[in-house]
């Protein structure tokens, strides 16, 4: 475990003034850490003790697609915190970073989200009046609904060695809060972000040791669909975990948020703290809880116990603290509450036992925080450190399998990182499968994560990227393509509704029921309108990627709203007029996106199972070719490169199903494409 040999100390932070104050211009409202409508029902048919469930990889092959995986435990090393700028809840958040940075024998970070410069500077202000270091506060500056950031992401993953994230689904009813682990992927840490297609909050999922982790049973209520199998084979290709610990959650009544942090912490590999209900609380919470014991224990951990109760709706805990390296961040309430000294006195003992000498405890009062159903660690997110001293870097795309056609671009992606910063990256190819990189494509560039690539004129079945990282101290590192993919020599034909629709292209739309009317259906009938119908020019609309604006953009088709309880569904299909034997490779595309950061997923229809797919051996619901969440147009695509007659029937047809996994909200169509390479017939 991570300890030293210093004596453990408690920091008297406890009685710092948390007196809320009034919300300034750009704040967010308070809103809880439930959701709106309720706390999801509780399943009567819930275990009442874990289940353990192994990833067996059958659910299709879903990115990330090379690179070993791997979700880092909390209390594995960690470069600093990012936080959601708040002045409600009792200005909790200012205090956390005051106590994170003001320390100068800590050089941890707060990344600080917020919504304007205005707000930036009232930040900034209240951060020194309480003593941070604004040295370490690093501010981004992007859109948000509520506080709770642990629940919407990001959540850190490392990929081949370097820093990537999972994108998992929040709340429909906070899109802001939903887009934020891509913006700050993108526009801040300059990461990767995989949409991974799972509804769950992150404050229900805890990495553990040896790749485990833990979730509560909340995860099936949020995704009916997906078996514990699907569920666990999604962890396990977007986060590296191999054994997924299903623990029951707490009753409604007793715990508004089902989520596990509300009542287990994992404090290292060795030690767990599980709270430890007052008689005569609910019977089912002290069964839940005390069921976790035996469990944790027959996994190796030692168990801690802090209490916990009701007061009314409002659910009592110590577990929802966080840990900073040798920092452990806990709750204490006696100074909004008195009477609640004993409890904290409690905690404080088992805490200390847990952490064991050289950690030192931060109290943090909570007491105004907790009605919300949230408190500390519901509020962060831990931002993983590298401690390499040279980089390390990360081919991304091409991984290998693809095909390349002579003199187009393509979007090359890596990802790099450092102690301190990858200063700069190269790039070559390689046409022997790696043996040797002569060939230079770019040298000095930013780390930026991408590079629109002009493919040579060099035919090869066998080339590779290499990416090579520097840092400022000229360290580098080296990494190829995982597998070999192909430039050739081919023509490449681009369909798409640039000229209009009818001949060789249709568009339908607008919504479905429920998937069962697309089961194994290539024209549903609820489907059969062309979007032209619709509304004149929707065509022209989807005939380029032109637009820029907002959700009104004119340069978009905008799908009439489903009614309530549908989904929205649109078929584009072309008639290919290239044999498929002589096709190489088949590029689909479709940009645009959901409203409210409504994930639209793409498939493809295949002729011989009579299915929508994944091309990749999985059909039906789930088993998509691409998906994407966002506030802003974004890409959906794929290649198809075999079994290439299973798509394309004998009358030419391709059929592409753009599908919106969540009811009663339009989705928005800037363009849709499919691009043919292939090669002339004998």
């Amino acid at each position: 475990m991570i300890r030293n040999t210093l004596a453990l100390t408690i920091l008297a932070l406890s009685t710092l003034s948390l007196t809320a104050t009034a919300l300034p211009q750009g704040d967010e409202l308070p809103l809880p850490r439930w959701r709106e409508g309720g706390t999801p029902p509780d399943d009567p048919n819930q275990s009442l003790v874990p289940i353990p469930v192994k990833a067996a990889k059958t659910f299709g092959d879903m990115p990330p697609t090379s690179g070993l995986i791997a979700s880092p435990p909390e209390y594995s090393p960690t470069e600093g915190v990012l936080f959601r700028y708040t002045t409600s809840y009792g200005n909790v958040v200012t205090q956390l970073v005051a106590a994170l940075t003001g320390d100068p024998n800590h050089d941890e970070k707060a990344y600080v989200l917020v919504s304007s410069a205005a707000q930036q500077t009232t930040a900034s202000n209240g951060f020194a009046a309480a003593g941070a270091d604004l040295s370490k506060v690093v501010f981004f500056i992007e859109p948000t609904d509520s506080v709770w950031a642990r629940d919407y992401g990001p959540h850190f993953v490392w990929q081949g060695n370097t820093l990537t994230l999972a994108d998992s689904h929040y709340y429909p009813t906070r899109p802001l809060d939903n887009f934020i682990p891509t913006l700050v992927a993108e526009n801040h840490f300059i990461v990767p972000p995989y949409p991974m297609g799972l509804y769950y909050s992150g404050g229900n999922f805890q990495p553990g040791p040896n790749r485990s982790g833990f979730v509560t049973s909340l995860i099936n209520t949020d995704n009916p669909d997906l078996t514990n199998q699907q569920i666990a084979d999604l962890y396990q290709d977007y986060q590296g975990i191999d054994t997924l610990h299903i623990m029951p959650r707490l009753p409604s009544t007793v715990d508004g948020t089902g989520h596990i942090d509300m009542w287990m912490y994992l404090v290292d590999e060795d030690d767990v703290i599980i709270s430890q209900f007052k008689p005569g609380s609910n019977p089912t919470a002290i069964q839940v809880t005390d069921n976790a014991v035996p469990y944790m224990q027959s996994l190796g951990f030692t168990v801690h116990r802090t209490p916990a109760w009701n007061v009314g709706s409002t659910h009592y805990t110590y577990t929802n603290a966080f840990r900073v390296n040798d920092r452990i961040f806990v709750i204490s309430y006696a100074s909004g509450n008195p009477a609640y000294a004993a409890d904290d006195a409690a905690s404080m003992t088992a805490w200390q036992a847990a952490a064991g000498p050289g950690v030192t405890l931060v109290p943090i009062n909570c007491y105004q925080i907790i009605p919300a159903a949230g408190a500390i660690h519901c509020i962060v997110m831990q931002v993983p450190r590298y401690t390499a001293p040279t980089p390390s870097v990360h081919v991304m795309n091409p991984d290998g399998g693809e095909a390349f056609a002579m003199a187009q671009t393509y979007d090359l992606r890596w990802s790099a990182t450092d102690d301190e910063q990858v200063s700069s990256v190269d790039l070559f190819y390689s046409t022997d499968g790696g043996s040797t990189y002569p060939n230079l494509i770019a040298a000095g560039l930013p780390d930026t994560g991408h590079y629109s690539w002009k493919i040579p004129l060099k035919s090869t079945p066998n080339a590779k990227v290499r990416a090579v990282a520097y840092d400022n101290l000229g360290n580098s590192a080296t990494a190829d393509s995982t597998n070999t993919f192909e430039m050739t020599r081919t023509r490449r034909k681009i369909y798409d509704f640039s000229s209009g629709a009818g001949v060789n292209k249709w568009a339908w739309g607008s919504s479905t029921a429920t998937w069962n009317d697309l089961n194994g259906v290539r024209y549903p009938p609820s489907v059969n309108t062309e979007i032209e119908a619709l509304a004149v020019g929707n065509y022209a609309r989807i005939a380029a990627s032109d637009a820029t604006g907002g959700d009104t953009d004119p340069n978009r088709y905008i799908s009439p709203v489903p009614v309530s309880g549908g989904e929205s569904t649109h078929i584009f299909e072309f008639t290919i007029n290239e044999p498929s034997s002589c096709i190489v490779a088949l590029d689909l595309l479709w940009e645009g996106y959901g409203d409210q950061c409504l994930q639209m997923e793409l498939y493809v229809w295949d002729n011989v199972a009579n299915n929508w797919c994944d091309a990749n051996g999985a059909f039906g619901a789930n088993a998509y070719l691409a998906n994407f969440a966002g506030n802003v147009d974004g890409r959906l695509e794929a290649q198809l490169r075999t079994n290439l007659a299973n798509y394309i029937d004998a009358n030419g047809r391709l059929t592409l199903l753009v599908y919106a996994e969540r009811s009663a909200q339009e989705s928005f169509c800037d363009y849709a494409s499919v691009a043919v390479l292939y090669k002339n017939c004998p």
